[in-house]
C-alpha cells in the first residue's frame, strides 16, 4: 500500500479551512475518556469521574482539571456550579463533530468527505442522601433516536480497614476492561466489543484500596435488554499503580452460544513530557470458523505516545496491529494515527489527525488515508 498523501487540490483547502472554521464556532460538551491524563498525573479514572471506572460525567475535580489545567487560558468561571443543579444532582453532557477526508485504494468512488454529528450525550447522576445510593444516566440524544447508553444504581459501602472504597452497580453499564480510550475505532476496542458503543445488562462488584483497584462482574454477554440464551458473560480486571507506572489485567468469558475467552494486559507510564501506553488482547473464539469448526484466536495490540509540548497542546502517535486469525498468514491489519489536540481554552478543544490504514490487498475498501478535523467542548 502506497501509504504517501497526494497532494491536496484547491477545493479540499478550501473545504478543509471552512470546515476548521464551522467547527470553531459550534458549541458542544464532552467528557470522555482520556487514559493518558490519568497516567500523565498518576491518577485513578475514579479521581476525575461519577463512574469510577471512568467516561462519562466528572467529578469536581475532573472539571476543576479541564477548566484550569488542561487549557492554554483558563476561564473565570466556577464549572462546579455549572454542572451542579443541587446538592445531591449533578447533570453534564458530551457532544463531538467531525470533518472527515478519506480516500481508499478501490478503483472507483475512492474518495469520501463530510461533516457528522459524531456523539451527544447527556448526564445525569442523583444522589441520595445519607444512603451511599446513587443513580446514574448516560443518555445518547444524537445521532439519530435517542439510545440509553449506561442506567444504573451504585452502593457506595462505608470505609473500613480493608478497603478505602468499595461499591455495587446494578443496571446498563460498560464492562471495565483494559484501556478506556476514547476512540471506539481502535482495533482493540473494535475486537473485544468493549467500546462506548456497547454496553451491557448486570451487575458489578469494584474496590479501590491505596494503589490498587479491582472489578469483577456478571453480565448478560449479548448487549440487549434481556439474556436470550441460558449462559452469562463473566469478567474482572485489576490495576496497580507504581511509582512512576501502572499495569493492569483484565480477563473475560462469555460462555454463549459462541464461547469467546479474552485476555488482557496493559499499562502507561510518564517519563518527562511524554506519556506512554500500550495494550494487547489475546481472544479465543471457540469453534468460531463454520468452515473447519476450528477455534479462531485473534491477536490485538495498541501502543500510544503522547507528548505535552506545552500548556494547551497535546502529540498523540497510535500504532495498532490486528491479526484476526493467527493460523492464517498475512491476513494482518495494521493502523498508524497522528493526532494533534489544541486546547485554546477551558471547555475547548480542538483536533487534527492524520491516519493510515492498512488491510489485505483483496479488501482494497478497507485500505485507506484519512484526514480529520473534531471540536471538543465539555463540563
Amino acid at each position: 500500500m502506497n501509504t504517501e498523501i497526494e497532494p491536496v487540490s484547491t477545493k479540499f483547502l478550501t473545504w478543509l479551512l471552512s470546515g476548521l472554521l464551522f467547527i470553531s464556532l459550534l458549541i458542544s460538551f464532552s467528557s470522555k475518556a482520556e487514559p493518558y491524563l490519568a497516567i500523565k498525573n498518576n491518577l485513578k479514572c475514579a479521581a476525575c469521574h461519577v463512574n469510577p471506572n471512568g467516561g462519562g460525567l466528572r467529578n469536581d475535580f475532573g472539571r476543576i482539571y479541564g477548566q484550569n489545567l488542561l487549557p492554554a487560558k483558563a476561564s473565570s468561571y466556577d464549572s462546579a456550579k455549572l454542572a451542579r443543579l443541587t446538592q445531591y444532582i449533578t447533570v453534564g453532557a458530551d457532544s463531538r463533530f467531525n470533518g472527515t477526508y478519506q480516500k481508499t485504494e478501490q478503483k472507483t468512488d475512492n474518495t469520501s468527505q463530510g461533516f457528522e454529528v459524531s456523539s451527544t450525550q447527556l448526564y445525569i447522576n442523583i444522589e441520595i442522601p445519607d444512603s451511599g445510593l446513587s443513580l446514574y444516566i448516560d443518555q445518547q440524544v444524537a445521532p439519530g433516536s435517542a439510545i440509553n447508553r449506561e442506567a444504573l444504581v451504585m452502593y457506595k459501602f462505608e470505609q473500613n480497614d480493608l478497603f478505602n472504597e468499595s461499591y455495587l452497580k446494578a443496571g446498563k453499564l460498560f464492562l471495565p476492561y483494559g484501556l478506556r480510550i476514547e476512540d471506539d475505532s481502535a482495533f482493540i476496542r473494535q475486537a473485544t466489543g468493549m467500546n462506548f458503543d456497547n454496553s451491557d445488562n448486570g451487575v458489578e462488584y469494584g474496590i479501590n484500596h491505596n494503589d490498587v483497584s479491582a472489578n469483577f462482574y456478571v453480565a448478560n454477554g449479548t448487549s440487549q435488554a434481556s439474556n436470550n440464551d441460558d449462559s452469562l458473560l463473566y469478567g474482572m480486571r485489576v490495576e496497580h499503580l507504581f511509582t512512576n507506572f501502572r499495569l493492569g489485567l483484565s480477563a473475560v468469558l462469555n460462555d454463549g452460544e459462541q464461547q469467546v475467552q479474552m485476555l488482557n494486559l496493559y499499562g502507561g507510564t510518564q517519563w518527562r513530557d511524554l506519556t506512554f501506553l500500550a495494550e494487547i488482547d489475546y481472544l479465543i473464539l471457540e469453534e468460531g470458523n463454520s468452515f473447519t469448526q476450528q477455534d479462531i484466536k485473534q491477536l490485538v495490540t495498541l501502543a500510544e505516545v503522547n507528548y505535552q509540548w506545552q500548556q494547551g497542546w497535546n502529540f498523540k502517535l497510535t500504532a495498532e496491529y490486528f491479526d484476526p486469525d493467527q493460523d492464517v498468514n498475512e491476513d494482518e491489519q495494521t493502523r498508524y494515527s497522528f493526532i494533534t489536540e489544541y486546547t485554546p481554552l477551558s471547555n475547548v478543544q480542538l483536533r487534527l489527525g492524520l491516519r493510515l490504514k492498512q488491510d489485505i490487498p483483496q479488501k482494497p475498501q478497507q485500505n485507506s488515508d484519512m484526514v480529520f478535523i473534531q471540536s471538543h467542548f465539555y463540563f
